[in-house]
């Protein structure tokens, strides 16, 4: 090395600089409409000391879809990137939080540069919205960013660049923490060149050190710093940033989790653990919070002259305040007992149901399952029969019991009782709250409460896991109960990355429950199918199915459920013989099992329906409607004439008849039934048969303008899925006809029109070709036209429903062109 390096400026010319400039003009930045793995940049979002970040869209025709592309910068290809690279996106698809953003996708450029694509997370940045916000409300802020950090190490990820614009707020409040596309593995760091920002550096970053969890919380600190700054701050407070942002790792707290609780701690005015000030202080914080106690301390203080007294309290405060890392080790080794003592108490408490009897029942008698039932749940709710925990298990038995007999009215008090035990119990854990949690939820989308809801105490189940020792088996029935709210919102997308790394992480039979193993597998398989992977899903199904047969037999809930699942799945790839098959087995095991009526055997009569529909079995496709709607409105206490869904199913099997007045009218009763019963029906389902009707009264030629208008209203957030996305398109072509704007007609259902059509759809198809034909006829197009209804003509025949009814309605339209 000669002395030039080493004077002013003297680094910048030399052979090594000239290299890196080299390198650097030879990669080149991506640009707008260049693709990128299945993305195309639509445009820059903006740009750091790590990378570039663009708004990026979906462009290999899957689905719609628009996520924030981040493009690594470096002077060189990150070291064995394809192996950071997978070990990474392993890692980061299954960081699944609410407050932080999710990998979409990810890969690895030609040049060897790094990219990731996240959910697009909108909001202001956590400096810009804190503006107007009390202190009490921005330390809020920080304690759920604080556990999202925590969630995210205990998955062994390091951010390593948490700052203002890496934290978005969105309009309800809840912060998001972004960027996690370069996230740092513990102990593999992949260099202090990548994403230094230095304002937020850590001291161990600015000085080129191996990155830790210790790093984050540094960062955690002093955007709490940032956040409160300029006030008059408490001691207390003082005191948590000055231990977060403390120059050595090891004075640091030792995690985000404690960060949080020191937060929330002060925010209830309890004693913070970065503020060590004995017992006095203490006994000040407990002053604080409690008025009557400050009261009673006063008159204490002037009638109690020994010390005597003082000490007892003192002694009492510290063994409240004791809850120390070794207590909740102990517990945790205590757990298997626990478990054992709580099989045994639920043991014993089921084998009494059966023996409970009335007097004059014969001894040959078995009691019924009503009495059963009943008798459990008075027995569960009675406090003096049994300890918390014992409780616990009698009242989660019994209302799962109800719950899978769509006995949603009973199960409800018996969850509720269980959710508070986990509460107030000190001798419940963190995991019996998460799955008490969990039922509750699981119960709330079952009976129509709101999903917001349910949500909303999942976000809490998974944090109590978190809380606890590992456990997949917990955390599988979390994340598929999350699942289903997303499905109900037709983000199946989102919903499928939710199960996905369940599977990845999937113990090995003999390390976790049989049953829990197939319920992640059915998941899987009806995800992949409405995403469209149609073969995957056939897999999958297969391995659920005969794992719940294997951990159940034929006359198991959850290998009838799963072989019901599969009369969909058939039905679209072209099965039609097995699909019916199938349907007609699971209706018979079904019929064994219940009794009464459930939402399982409901479900599975719509399928039924909508296959016989298909086959051109119009009549009993009708007849098999009307049980399943009149099953659904018995298990929600309705009148089979009040159940709006009767209407919408029916609604839609008329409009494709063709026969639009009868459409119209049955899609206008599903509308006013669902606005009289709203709070069983969400917005976006609300939205869709709003939608519908306005397509069928578009059909009948009812005022179309008006009906487009409707439409057009709608949130189109609601229409994101392929398939009702494809509805929503149809319905705005019909109107646009129907208003006399040919133009715009064929514009909006051309995209519809450019696969060919599946098996599975060939009703749907048909007659959306139908529609194009009447649409290009009008535009003076009648060999285009003529084309369309071949293809209908020809879809119907290659699927073996040559003498379906909408085929009449095909031939009838060939005969114009």
């Amino acid at each position: 090395m000669n002395d030039d390096s080493l004077r002013p400026g003297g680094a910048l010319e030399g052979r090594l600089f000239r290299r890196f400039l080299k390198r650097l003009s030879e990669i080149r930045e991506p640009e707008v409409g260049e693709r990128i793995g299945a993305w195309r940049i639509v445009s820059e979002l903006g740009r750091g000391g790590s990378g570039v970040v663009f708004l990026a869209e979906r462009a290999d025709g899957a689905f719609s879809q628009q996520v924030a592309l981040k493009w690594l910068r470096g002077d060189r290809p990150v070291p064995d990137g394809r192996a950071v690279l997978a070990r990474e996106r392993e890692l980061l698809a299954s960081l699944d939080h609410p407050n932080i953003a999710r990998l979409v996708d990810g890969g690895e450029t030609e040049e060897g540069m790094l990219w990731f694509a996240m959910d697009l997370a909108a909001g202001q940045s956590i400096s810009e919205h804190a503006g107007e916000l009390s202190l009490r409300q921005r330390l809020a802020l920080m304690q759920t960013l604080c556990r999202a950090v925590h969630h995210a190490h205990r998955r062994g990820l390091i951010h390593g660049d948490v700052k203002p614009s890496n934290v978005l707020v969105d309009e309800r409040g809840q912060p998001r923490l972004v960027d996690f596309g370069i996230a740092r593995l513990k102990g593999a760091a992949l260099g202090p060149s990548y994403g230094l920002t230095p304002d937020y550096a850590s001291p161990e970053q600015r000085a080129g050190e191996e990155l830790t969890t210790a790093s984050d919380i540094w960062q955690l600190g002093k955007l709490l710093d940032d956040l409160v700054g300029g006030q008059q701050l408490p001691p207390d407070l003082r005191a948590v940033i000055a231990r977060a942002t403390a120059e050595t790792p090891d004075h640091r707290y030792a995690s985000a989790e404690a960060m949080a609780s020191d937060i929330a701690a002060w925010l209830a005015r309890r004693p913070v653990s970065a503020h060590d000030g004995g017992a006095l202080y203490r006994f000040q914080r407990l002053v604080q919070r409690n008025a009557a106690v400050s009261a009673i301390v006063g008159l204490a203080a002037a009638i109690i002259v020994g010390g005597g007294a003082w000490m007892a309290w003192q002694l009492a405060e510290e063994r409240d305040h004791a809850r120390t890392e070794a207590e909740r080790a102990e517990r945790a080794l205590a757990e298997s007992e626990a478990a054992l003592a709580r099989a045994r108490a639920l043991s014993d408490f089921l084998v009494d149901l059966f023996q409970a009897t009335r007097p004059d029942r014969p001894h040959d008698e078995l009691p019924t399952t009503e009495e059963i039932l009943e008798r459990g749940a008075e027995r569960a709710m009675d406090a003096s029969l049994a300890g918390p925990a014992e409780r616990f298990e009698m009242l989660s038995a019994i209302g799962q019991v109800y719950r899978s007999r769509s006995l949603y009215d009973q199960a409800k008090p018996l969850f509720e009782q269980a959710l508070a035990l986990s509460e107030e119990a000190p001798a419940l854990s963190a995991r019996d709250r998460a799955r008490a949690l969990t039922q509750r939820a699981r119960l709330m989308i079952a009976d129509g409460s709101p999903l917001e809801a349910a949500e909303t105490l999942l976000f809490q189940a998974e944090a109590a896991w978190a809380d606890a020792p590992y456990d997949w088996e917990l955390l599988a029935r979390i994340r598929i109960t999350r699942s289903w709210v997303e499905r109900h919102r037709g983000r199946h997308d989102r919903a499928l990355t939710m199960i996905e790394p369940l599977w990845w992480q999937m113990p090995p039979p003999d390390r976790a429950d049989g049953g829990v193993r197939a319920s992640v597998l059915d998941a899987l398989s009806g995800l992949k199918a409405a995403n469209g992977q149609l073969r995957e899903a056939a897999r999958f199904r297969a391995m659920a199915t005969a794992a719940f047969r294997e951990e159940q037999g034929e006359t198991g809930q959850g290998y009838v459920v799963s072989l019901a699942n599969s009369v969909s799945l058939e039905r679209s790839l072209g099965h039609f013989e097995t699909a019916e098959r199938r349907a007609r087995r699971a209706l018979a095991i079904y019929d064994r099992i219940y009794k009464e009526p459930v939402d399982y055997r409901a479900a599975l009569r719509r399928s039924l329906a909508q296959l016989l529909f298909l086959l051109g079995r119009v009549e009993e496709a009708f007849e098999e409607l009307t049980r399943s709607s009149a099953e659904y409105a018995r298990v929600r206490g309705l009148e089979p004439d009040d159940w709006p869904l009767h209407y919408s199913n029916r609604g839609r099997f008329h409009a494709r008849l063709g026969r639009h007045d009868q459409a119209a009218a049955d899609l206008a009763r599903a509308h006013e039934l669902m606005r009289e019963h709203d709070e069983q029906f969400d917005q976006r389902l609300l939205s869709i048969v709003e939608m519908l009707r306005s397509w069928a009264d578009c059909g009948a030629g009812r005022d179309p303008a008006n009906a487009l208008a409707r439409i057009d209203r709608l949130d189109p957030e609601y229409f994101d899925h392929p398939r009702v996305g494809g509805q929503f398109r149809e319905a705005r072509a019909s109107c646009l006809l129907r208003a006399g704007e040919f133009g715009r007609a064929w514009s909006e259902l051309e995209p519809l029109l450019a696969s060919p059509i599946p098996p599975g759809n060939v009703v749907d198809g048909a007659d959306r070709r139908i529609l194009a034909a009447d649409i290009l006829a009008r535009l003076d197009r009648r060999e285009e036209a003529s084309t369309y209804i071949e293809e209908a003509r020809q879809a119907f025949e290659a699927n073996g429903l040559a003498e379906h009814p909408v085929l009449e309605r095909v031939a009838s339209r060939a005969g114009q062109f």
